[in-house]
């Protein structure tokens, strides 16, 4: 395992002071950029109005909508991209990490180019699949791995393995952690603040329409919230999923000790532990959060920069809960 030394950097840091900035200083800077960004954006605004005809809120995904309008994309390369109305922008978010690489990487693209001649489908074993499978359970130090099309499905996938190897159905998830659109994990994603009590003991919010089963939802950085929660009901419990660095709210870094607690306690009640790294499995390191913090899971989710843009994704980790894959 090749561990990076922590430093104070790779840990939450809370100010002990800060100085506020009025609201309406904050209200004027954003009139200003919002009407800088409506006039130089006439042609992304006729692609919104054109869009919502055909696509819901006129996205493809409703996080990429909000008001006024969106940018509207035609190409990119690199780091940069161009809109409808021939601006070239930086990308800041790269697909949330899944073009770590770069869009239209040179490599990226000839080993596409590659594919589309050898064979795209085989519905077979294929040295091909043997190959990257090697590739990422070396990288991210697993035992096995087994490739799924999204992270909603690696996430649904590793949880279903975890109940599998426990017998147990409940989930426990943090309150704003996001991992897919898996009916259990949408519960707390967003929560309205109203409605979801004491942040040492939330009250996990349940939208319309979802049927979440035996959910669970604590406090990141937290741990006490964890172990009061697996006290009364681990006798239920089939895993706790986590981001080890939650990028659902922001980018937020553990505390010190925290992931280390946590895995303390999923040994100590028998918890599969599962690291969801689709975002964090390049971005934090080279292999991963759990590697560049020292924390091992029993089973970790990838998406994403694995895939350099293309829909692939996977699940792997210990091969004494992956042989719930197959038994």
């Amino acid at each position: 395992m090749i561990t990076q030394t922590n430093h104070k950097e790779t840990f939450r840091f809370v100010p002990a002071t800060s100085v506020e900035i009025p609201p309406e200083r904050v209200a004027a800077l954003l009139k200003s950029e919002w009407e800088l960004f409506t006039k130089q954006t006439g042609k992304s605004a006729e692609e919104s109005k054109r869009s919502f005809k055909s696509l819901p809120l006129g996205v493809t995904s409703s996080f990429q909508h909000w008001d006024p309008y969106p940018i509207s994309i035609v190409s990119a390369k690199g780091a940069w991209m161009t809109d409808v109305d021939g601006r070239e922008l930086l990308d800041l978010s790269m697909g949330f990490g899944a073009m770590l690489a770069g869009h239209l990487n040179p490599t990226v693209v000839e080993e596409v180019k590659s594919s589309l001649e050898t064979g795209m489908l085989f519905v077979t074993p294929s040295p091909i699949s043997t190959d990257a499978a090697e590739r990422i359970c070396r990288r991210f130090v697993i035992d096995q791995v087994r490739f799924t099309n999204s992270g909603t499905e690696s996430t649904m996938y590793a949880v279903r393995t975890a109940r599998a190897a426990t017998g147990k159905d409940g989930i426990v998830k943090v309150e704003g952690g996001y991992h897919g659109s898996y009916d259990p994990f949408v519960v707390s994603a967003k929560p309205p603040v109203d409605e979801i009590g004491d942040a040492s003991n939330p009250i996990a919010h349940v939208p319309a329409g979802i049927v979440p089963g035996d959910i669970y939802v604590v406090s990141y950085n937290d741990a006490d919230s964890l172990e009061r929660i697996f006290e009364k009901s681990a006798s239920k419990i089939a895993c706790f999923i986590i981001e080890p660095v939650m990028e659902n709210l922001g980018i937020v870094l553990p505390d010190a000790g925290y992931l280390e607690r946590v895995r303390e306690l999923c040994d100590e009640y028998n918890v599969v532990l599962i690291f969801d790294e689709v975002k964090t499995g390049l971005t934090a390191g080279h292999q991963g959060a759990a590697q560049r913090l020292g924390v091992i899971p029993d089973l970790i989710t990838l998406a994403k920069s694995i895939g350099g843009g293309l829909t692939l994704a996977a699940f792997g980790g210990k091969k004494k809960y992956m042989d719930f894959v197959t038994n």
